[in-house]
């Protein structure tokens, strides 16, 4: 009797395993895309330059959502884009509109069922505040986790760290003294689809 046992808890493992249950692990080539959609917490951190040096944001945390597609280029990089939105309220509740459009490059980490994509993206971002409306540089520092759930379906977080120089000229209104370096968080959930 126990010799039957023995047999079919070792048997079994053969016999019940189907092609179906075989550890899927991704692998990504030229052409393959994603898409994902961001939504999460804007967190303004400081200003640096101008006359203080460096300065709080003065203002609210806000809220950041942004859709991103990308291309594989190999298994690892990709290249894309992100188009984005973000808000943060003044003490004299004045809304800050932030709209960054980026290209993007990105590497990513694999360790099924986990991805680590590592991006760097840079393009202009357009603020508004007020009747105030500006198109400056920006610099998108970016880091995510992301676990899959399917073959096609990837869900994570993302941390992206924003630097935004707003540069005026000595002959701008502003003048020159009126430049600052804007840094900001992003915090979001990440909700990616393969195709």
């Amino acid at each position: 009797m126990a010799a039957v046992v023995v047999v079919l808890v070792i048997g079994t493992p053969a016999f019940g395993q189907s092609e179906d249950d075989e550890l899927f692990v991704p692998s990504y080539s030229l052409g393959d895309q994603t898409l994902s959609i961001n939504l999460g917490l804007f967190v303004p951190l400081f200003f640096a330059l101008g006359p203080d040096g460096v300065a709080p944001a003065n203002l609210s945390l806000g809220a950041a959502g942004s859709l991103a597609w990308s291309s594989y280029l190999s298994n690892a990089w990709m290249l894309g884009i992100d188009i984005g939105g973000a808000f943060a309220l003044t003490p004299n509740r004045r809304a800050l509109f932030m709209v960054p459009i980026t290209a993007r490059g990105s590497y990513v980490i694999q360790a099924y069922p986990f991805e680590f994509p590592i991006s760097l993206g840079v393009g202009m971002n357009i603020s508004r505040l007020g009747d105030m409306l500006k198109v400056d540089p920006i610099v998108k520092l970016g880091g995510s986790v992301l676990w899959n759930y399917s073959s096609q379906w990837a869900f994570g977080a993302n941390l992206v760290y924003w630097f935004v120089p707003q540069i005026y000229s000595a002959s701008s209104p502003a003048g020159s003294d009126a430049t600052r370096l804007g840094n900001f968080l992003e915090i979001t959930l990440s909700a990616l689809y393969h195709f």
